[in-house]
This record gives structure tokens, C-alpha cells and sequence, in this order.
């Protein structure tokens, strides 16, 4: 009865493992699990969770690329486009005049600050514009200026009053090429540079009678030039240009360069430095100056 009995034992054998992990039981040699049956929904619900946030990643990735390439494109498309875009900047520049000015056989060498043109200045316009279509651009700068009574000294060599009263209208249109994409672009120019200047001296000497001329000259230069345009970061633009040439007088050449920050959508405002520089020397009309200073400017432009 004792052998009966033990043979017809069950032996059950209980064994776990590390901490966490479901208790397995033997019975009569075979394993039967207790909470690893428990643990099998909670392990798939895990899976499940893990692969839904793989996939909202993948996702996030790939609007991300999607919005990257968008932007990319529509930068591109902006230059490459077929449709014309316009821009249209007023400015307000604060210049020195610095040089030799003569009408007839009356000469002298001027060095005027901002301030002192700005005090004498009676009446003043300034603008640019940009008409854009494609990789085709064309441009346009104008000047329109005049000046008071302002002094200067040592005047062919004698000390005395010099008057000078000055009208100039300048005048560049442009058309080129543009090469680059919406991070960078340069624009290659030709056009020329119309000049009108209006130039009125009297060298009131003491005890001598008034030495007073004035004479009006225009001409046209042709010049070359490039623009350079880059957007570090969005919303700030940079811009760099120059130009050079001649025909009408000795020579001609400009430097600018600008760094602008869009506080809208389409506007632009910008702080800028420029010099203007022009050799004409003929028929008695003497105008050989450097006009330097800086430009407070505001650019709308439809894209």
C-alpha cells in the first residue's frame, strides 16, 4: 500500500528565477507556467506601443523632409519662377561730398560732412527697383538732390567765401543674369549711370569784386557690375554690390553693401553703406567727388 501510494504521487516542483521574472512548476517532469501566461497580453501591449511610436516617428521624419523639401523648392522656384516679382525700396542717404569742384576758372577742393549737406539740403528723393522674372532681372536707382549756400576755403590758393549751389540727378538703370538659389544668389549687371549736375560757385574775395559761375552738365556712363545677396538665417539679409565704367566722363565706380532684417512678411529694413565716385573733367566743368555715408532704407517686394 505504501509503494501503491507513492507511485500514484504527483511530484510537484515549484523553481523561479531572478526577481520579476513568472515561477515555473514542474509537474510529473512537466513545466507548467503560472504567471508567464499572465505576462503574454502585457508583453504584446508593449510591442504594439513601441512599434505605434516607431511609426509616429517615421512619420514626424518624413513631413519633416517633406516641409525641408518644400521650402527648398519654393526658394528655388522664387528665382526660377516665370513670374515677374517686383520690389521697390525708398531710401534716405547720408552723405559726405569730398573733392575737387570747378566752373571755369573757379575751383576748390570741398570736404563736406553729412551734417552740413543735410543742413543745406533743400529738396531730396531717392528709390530703387527690381523687376524680376526667372533667372532676368532689371533694376533701377535714382537721385534726385539740391543744395544751399555752403563754405569752403583756400580757394586757388587765396582764403575768401566760396558758395557752392548744387541740383544733380542720377539715373542707373540695369538688366542681368541671376545665378544661385533662396540661401544665395548673384546678379550680374550692365547699364549705365545718367548724370545731370547743376553747379553754381562765387568766390566773394575781400576787397575784390565777386567772382561767380555756374554752368549745367549731363552725360552718361556705362557700367558693370554685380549684386550679391545672401540669407544667413531667416529673416536677415545681407547684400553686398559694385559696379565700375566710363565713357561720359574719366570714370565712374560705386560700392555698397547692406545688412537688412524682415520684420514683416515682405519688408525689409535695412541699414547700408555706399560711395559714389566720379572723374568728369571738361569743357570748364570740373566735378571730381567722392559722395560716402550711410543709407537708412525700407524694401516691400510681392514675394
Amino acid at each position: 500500500m505504501r509503494c501503491a501510494h507513492r507511485l500514484g504521487h504527483r511530484r510537484e516542483i515549484s523553481t523561479s528565477s531572478a526577481r520579476g521574472l513568472p515561477h515555473r512548476h514542474f509537474v510529473d517532469g512537466r513545466m507548467v507556467a503560472s504567471r508567464f501566461a499572465a505576462d503574454v497580453p502585457r508583453t504584446l501591449n508593449r510591442s504594439v506601443r513601441m512599434h505605434g511610436r516607431c511609426r509616429s516617428a517615421a512619420w514626424t521624419a518624413v513631413v519633416a523632409t517633406a516641409a525641408t523639401a518644400w521650402s527648398d523648392g519654393a526658394r528655388a522656384q522664387s528665382i526660377n519662377g516665370n513670374e515677374w516679382r517686383y520690389s521697390v525700396t525708398p531710401y534716405m542717404w547720408l552723405s559726405g561730398l569730398e573733392g575737387d569742384i570747378g566752373v571755369g576758372r573757379v575751383s576748390s577742393h570741398v570736404d563736406l560732412s553729412p551734417s552740413d549737406l543735410l543742413r543745406k539740403l533743400k529738396f531730396g528723393v531717392m528709390g530703387a527697383g527690381e523687376a524680376r522674372r526667372g533667372p532676368y532681372v532689371l533694376a533701377l536707382d535714382g537721385i534726385y538732390a539740391k543744395l544751399g549756400a555752403e563754405r569752403a576755403l583756400a580757394i586757388l590758393g587765396d582764403t575768401g567765401l566760396l558758395e557752392l549751389t548744387q541740383r544733380e540727378a542720377i539715373i542707373q538703370p540695369q538688366g542681368g543674369y541671376t545665378i544661385g538659389d533662396g540661401t544665395w544668389s548673384v546678379d550680374f549687371l550692365l547699364g549705365m549711370r545718367y548724370w545731370n549736375l547743376g553747379t553754381g560757385l562765387d568766390v566773394d574775395r575781400t576787397r575784390r569784386p565777386s567772382n561767380s559761375r555756374s554752368m549745367t552738365k549731363q552725360w552718361v556712363d556705362a557700367t558693370g557690375g554685380f549684386k550679391f545677396h545672401w540669407t544667413p538665417i531667416e529673416k536677415v539679409r545681407f547684400v553686398a554690390a559694385g559696379d565700375g565704367g566710363g565713357g561720359g566722363s574719366k570714370g565712374t565706380w560705386q560700392a555698397y553693401s547692406s545688412l537688412g532684417y524682415d520684420p514683416w512678411t515682405r519688408w525689409t529694413l535695412g541699414l547700408a553703406y555706399r560711395v559714389l565716385s566720379v572723374n568728369y573733367d571738361q569743357s570748364d566743368f570740373l566735378f571730381d567727388t567722392r559722395t560716402k555715408g550711410f543709407i537708412a532704407e525700407a524694401s516691400y517686394r510681392t514675394w
